[in-house]
């Protein structure tokens, strides 16, 4: 397709240039170790811009004039919308399947032209659509916190950091707090990167305004590392409008990173493998040794990895590699590994705006139903997606103060790619946790302790009322008398870094004070078996082999790590000390994804003077050294495990890895004697 690129060799002094400069800061809610985002996000460094009168090469590659006409523009953001479109669906039966090794080209899913339909359901697309709304209904470059605020409102599941950050805003934490490494301990992890890519194609050729739309969109829902996945990708959208290859347009993702961040770091080493000449499994292999192990998400351990740096390396590698062909930028993308379907999605975007839509295969278009089917949780068509997506990148380009004449959009750029500003998650320890009251009775929805860089040395859980748990959650707590209290959680790191968060409840009843409090690792469980805790010490033991569910699972929803090593623990703290001979201990169901301690890692723990020790127990029947639903037989099976020296201790709980691919334990009856 024919393209009107007009180059200017002299610039205008003054040139138009619109774009908010985005200004995050945080109120100081916490007493942190580390900075605050307010402190962290100032000025970028000296290193990462730079202001000689004389260009070096690559910035005179950088920014300049262009001329686009509708038709031109219109085929583009099309070639955009189908190109996501085409990989997320192509790659979506391998989402998560390989981490930290190579999808074989054997075990790339063939693809067929029915399957770009099955986009409409893809959070990759139908995320993007409530922020296409509301700049329908607020203005394009509305408010971050009108964005925010429809965010909220949201209906469909979410996960990582935007599942953390849509929480934070029901629970009253406001932009940019919602995706603050201090309340969101996902702030790292991919989620802007995968749903930016409708924002760089409001901002045809014009990447810095790109760029610095993006990140101040992206701290709704992450901070640092997770803005920059935002940042990358929406630079590139927009450069592929105008570029002359495909290494322009990358090298315009790089140029608006600011050096001296890890994001930066990663993509720069990518570039220079390439262009010394490394093979794409090469370059995929120094990817996986050098950057592939840092993954800050708690949720993810073992290879799995969302980080949004790693997995831009991952769109980059489908970019440089594919050299323009659509099938290999997807393929290569996917068989990166890790979230293969969201990588290849946002490559083979970005191709799409590059190349066009009437330049994509037919086998992409054929099926595609543009105006029937819905994508998921919105009333957008492909084609009304596309229109809006059209209108507003029109707006856009009237406010960036961009001329039509004729049918034809020309713009004149600044001569250089201005970075974003510089943003660190630092090294420290943290936590995150929610409860409620209701009546006499508190109930915790989630206590994370988290960390970077600093190893967690424990927690405590005070009450207000003087009840401090030790490295361990009540599912719930009772209080005696009705009244205001201030619930505080501490976290201590090894390096002296400490954490604290508080939270002030009011209960409005008096209630039994309980000696005994039920503790558990996952509070707000959202499997199948009952969401009540006090069933394991109602006293009813289902009969062995009994079908019905009659159990309390540690199961939660979006982890899609796969076998995943978490501990699990469940048992009881005492308020007066007790004496502890026996566990007694009966299983739930067993399912195919999980429900028992893997590997013979059942163990019994007792508390004592604030510290969790293990006790020499001895087991019977003995417990599967297993990790498979067939090795743990008929559910409601009970193993009586007997200390060999009875433990004048605080608590009393079992403890081990949680097991089978979703990692969760299933308890019907916990008796200690």
């Amino acid at each position: 397709m024919k393209r009107y690129i007009r180059l200017t060799a002299l610039l205008l002094a003054a040139l138009l240039l619109v774009g908010c400069t985005a200004t995050v800061t945080s109120e100081e809610k916490t007493t942190e170790a580390a900075g605050t985002p307010a402190d962290s996000a100032g000025e970028t460094p000296e290193t990462t811009t730079k202001e000689e009168e004389t260009m070096t090469p690559e910035e005179e590659k950088g920014p300049r004039s262009f001329a686009l006409s509708e038709k031109e523009l219109l085929d583009k953001l099309e070639g955009g919308w189908i190109g996501q479109m085409a990989g997320v669906a192509w790659g979506a039966p391998t989402e998560f399947c390989y981490a930290g090794r190579l999808i074989p080209l054997s075990n790339v899913p063939q693809w067929t032209n029915d399957m770009i339909n099955d986009a409409f359901g893809q959070d990759d697309l139908y995320v993007e659509i409530p922020f296409l709304d509301t700049m329908k209904k607020k203005g394009v470059d509305c408010d971050p916190k009108h964005i925010a605020a429809a965010f909220k409102t949201t209906q469909f599941a979410l996960w990582h950091a935007n599942g953390m950050a849509r929480q934070n805003l029901k629970d009253g934490l406001d932009y940019p707090d919602s995706g603050s490494y201090l309340y969101n301990y996902h702030a790292d992890d991919i989620d802007w990167q995968i749903e930016c890519d409708f924002l760089g194609m409001l901002y045809p050729g014009m990447v810095n305004e790109a760029a610095q739309r993006a990140f101040e969109l992206g701290h709704i829902m992450n901070y640092g590392d997770g803005v920059y996945g935002g940042v990358f990708i929406s630079a590139m959208h927009s450069a592929a409008f105008t570029a002359e290859s495909i290494e322009e347009i990358v090298e315009a993702g790089i140029a608006v990173i600011p050096e001296g961040t890890q994001f930066r770091a990663l993509v720069d080493d990518v570039m220079a493998a390439y262009k010394n000449g490394a093979s794409f499994e090469n370059n995929w292999g120094m990817l996986q040794s050098k950057w592939a192990h840092g993954d800050l998400c708690p949720e993810l351990p073992g290879e799995s990895n969302i980080d949004a740096k790693l997995n831009s390396g991952y769109v980059m590698l489908g970019l440089l590699y594919g050299k323009g062909d659509m099938d290999q930028t997807i393929i290569l993308s996917m068989r990166c590994g890790q979230d293969s379907d969201c990588n290849p999605s946002s490559a083979a975007s970005i191709l799409g705006n590059y190349l066009g839509a009437a330049k994509l295969d037919d086998k992409f278009k054929s099926e595609l139903d543009r105006k029937k089917t819905k994508f998921a949780y919105t009333q957008y068509s492909y084609e009304g997606a596309v229109q809006l997506n059209y209108t507003l990148m029109e707006k856009q380009l009237e406010k960036a103060g961009a001329k039509k004449q004729n049918g034809v959009w020309s713009y004149e750029q600044e001569s250089k790619y201005k970075p974003a500003p510089f943003e660190q998650w630092p090294d420290g320890v943290y936590v995150y946790f929610r409860a409620s009251a209701s009546g006499s009775k508190v109930t915790f929805g989630e206590v994370t302790p988290y960390n970077k860089n600093e190893e967690i040395l424990g927690f405590t859980i005070d009450m207000g009322d003087g009840r401090v748990f030790y490295d361990v959650i009540p599912v719930s707590y009772t209080y005696e008398k009705a009244g205001t209290y201030e619930i505080k959680v501490t976290v201590n790191g090894a390096n002296g870094g400490k954490s604290e968060k508080t939270k002030t409840v009011e209960v409005k009843e008096n209630g039994k004070a309980e000696d005994t409090v039920i503790i558990c690792s996952v509070t707000a469980p959202a499997g199948g078996g009952s969401r009540n805790a006090e069933l394991i010490r109602d006293g009813v033991i289902p009969k062995k082999g009994d079908p019905d569910s009659k159990q309390y699972d540690t199961y939660t929803l979006g982890d899609p790590s796969g076998n995943p090593d978490k501990t699990a623990y469940i048992g009881y703290a005492y308020k007066t000390p007790k004496t502890v001979s026996q566990v007694v201990f009966t299983e739930g169901n067993h399912f195919g994804n999980g429900g028992w301690f893997k590997d013979g890692s059942l163990k019994v723990q007792v508390l004592q003077e604030g510290v969790w020790n293990d006790a020499e127990v001895e087991i019977s029947p003995a417990y599967p050294k297993a990790n498979d639903m067939g090795a743990f037989g008929a559910p409601y099976e009970t193993f009586t495990l007997t200390l060999k020296t009875p433990q004048a201790c605080d608590g009393v709980r079992l403890f081990g890895t949680a097991g089978g691919s979703a990692g969760f334990i299933s308890v019907a009856e916990l008796d200690v004697k």
